[in-house]
């Protein structure tokens, strides 16, 4: 098993010129979980995501709903719960540890929405 994250980066000028570009491939060769969801929350309530591992090294959280705003609180591995950030309608926040290691990841997510039946994409792994 692997978790591979390819990101494209493209910044274009006012005429739609490429300025730059910078395309990444981050690989984890030696992940224990990797699990991708597309799921809802139905209610206004905080929802305790459940990890498919203990410390979660590798997160992608879409938003694809059209108006919420869904809150995110992360607990990074021997730290303390802490709001990370509000994902706006179509936003999305990601990271990626390529190697295991105590302090890397977090391992507890919640999130919550400002709207219900808030729909969202999301990957853990690690």
């Amino acid at each position: 098993m692997q978790n591979i994250l390819t990101t494209s980066l493209q910044q274009l000028d006012s005429v739609g010129q490429t300025m730059s570009r910078r395309v990444s491939t981050f690989t984890d060769t030696t992940p224990v979980a990797g699990d991708f969801r597309s799921a809802v929350l139905i209610d206004t309530s905080e929802l305790t995501v459940t990890l498919p591992t203990a410390q979660v090294r590798q997160c992608f959280f879409r938003n694809t709903h059209a108006s919420a705003k869904i809150t995110t609180k992360w607990t990074p591995n021997g730290g303390v719960s802490a709001t990370i950030l509000i994902v706006g309608p179509g936003d999305g926040v990601m990271f990626w540890h390529q190697a295991a290691g105590s302090t890397y990841g977090f391992s507890q997510l919640k999130i919550t929405s400002d709207t219900a039946n808030a729909t969202y994409e999301l990957f853990l792994g690690g």
